[in-house]
């Protein structure tokens, strides 16, 4: 293996964001609204706007509540990210346990994510993206600041979207209509992530009822056996299993070469001669990658469905609230930072910028210091 190998995906990239570029220019994208520099393209559109102004316009005093209530809680969104941030990096750097990896969602198939979670990636930054800029232009409009334009913007493979607000005409504004815009956005991904939990809460059952399998190793024994992938095992040498620690628990008393009836939930039994682990050969394995199986209520779809179902609902779940608070620390250009900034606006600080600047400097060397410590731990920080 070549040392440039890991870096070949990453080469594909870079040649495919060169010939878009190239065609961006060739063929005059801008006469179509289409920003086309060395490092992103990026498509400004006013369609949008009266469509935005129309939504601002119903319900009026109900989104003005939505948005007041989402400006109040943008003290607490940065409280928690903070001591989120903070606590994670404690535990990173003591090897606790309770810590987890800060991971990088950077939508590369192949290089910084998987293929397989490709697609559900894409779906939870389009349901990140959508709802947070409406936010923003609904916010802006309630209080009659102008919206400019709206559109979506791709740096370098990082896709990201915008509502461009008159932003003299914001600056006049009082600061509760400033908190209000600025908070508008992560508030309405927090309510979004709501509404995701209730329909995932109504949508599948709470408690797990067997171990799905997702893939197989190499030479897997249960492979072999005949066993499709997607199967959900709910029972080994008549040994109930209802989540993934039934099985490993199971497992650990099994030897390697021994027989083993494995159960699943179409009713069908699978004889299986178990494997040996690479890293411990009294250990016996089936050779499966497999985790807990929360079908849908009334069962409405198949095993292979209700898996892909419930991974959008995991990177639902996954991006959609820690986005929200990252974008509300205190660092530019963050919405936190001017969310920041009009706090000390409304405490009667005039030299604000020194202190934005110091916010910003201690937001960052803590998010840095959560990315590096997780790939000190845990050799990553994408999840692959």
């Amino acid at each position: 293996m070549s040392l440039l190998d890991p870096y070949i995906p990453l080469l594909y990239y870079l040649a495919i964001w060169v010939v878009i570029y190239a065609l961006a220019v060739l063929l005059k994208a801008d006469k179509h609204g289409i920003i086309a520099k060395p490092y992103y393209l990026m498509l400004k559109t006013v369609v949008f706007n009266s469509w935005i102004e129309k939504i601002g316009g119903r319900l009026r005093r109900g989104w003005l509540t939505f948005f007041d209530i989402g400006a109040a809680m943008g003290v607490g969104f940065i409280v928690l990210i903070i001591y989120s941030l903070i606590t994670n990096a404690f535990n990173l750097f003591s090897r606790s346990s309770q810590s987890g990896p800060t991971l990088l969602i950077v939508p590369l198939p192949g290089l910084t994510i998987g293929w397989d979670i490709f697609p559900y990636v894409l779906l939870a930054i389009a349901v990140l993206l959508i709802p947070h800029e409406l936010g923003h232009g609904i916010a802006s409009v309630l209080d009659r600041v102008p919206i400019k334009s709206s559109g979506v913007f791709m740096a370098v493979f990082l896709p990201g979207g915008f509502v461009e607000i008159d932003e003299e005409n914001l600056a006049k504004r009082k600061a509760r209509t400033k908190l209000r815009v600025f908070a508008a956005g992560s508030f309405t991904n927090i309510a979004t992530f709501a509404l995701v939990l209730i329909l995932a809460a109504a949508l599948f059952v709470p408690t797990s009822s067997g171990a799905q399998i997702t893939g197989f190793t190499n030479g897997s024994p249960a492979q072999a056996a005949g066993i499709p992938q997607w199967s959900v095992i709910t029972a080994v040498n008549g040994t109930q299993v209802l989540q993934t620690r039934d099985l490993g628990n199971f497992m650990v008393r099994a030897n390697p070469g021994a027989l083993v009836l494995v159960q699943v939930s179409t009713g069908q039994t699978y004889p299986v001669i178990t494997g040996k682990s690479e890293t411990n050969s009294s250990r016996a394995i089936l050779g499966v990658i497999n985790q807990d199986y929360h079908s849908t209520r009334n069962q409405f779809l198949s095993p292979a469905s209700t898996y892909q179902l419930n991974t959008a609902f995991f990177w639902l779940g996954l991006i959609l609230p820690n986005v929200a608070l990252v974008n509300m620390l205190p660092l530019f250009p963050f919405d936190g930072d001017r969310y920041l900034d009009t706090l000390m606006e409304i405490l009667g600080l005039k030299n604000r910028k020194p202190l934005r600047m110091v916010a910003s400097v201690v937001s960052l060397g803590l998010l840095l210091s959560n990315i590096v410590l997780s790939y000190i731990l845990f050799g990553t920080i994408f999840p692959r």
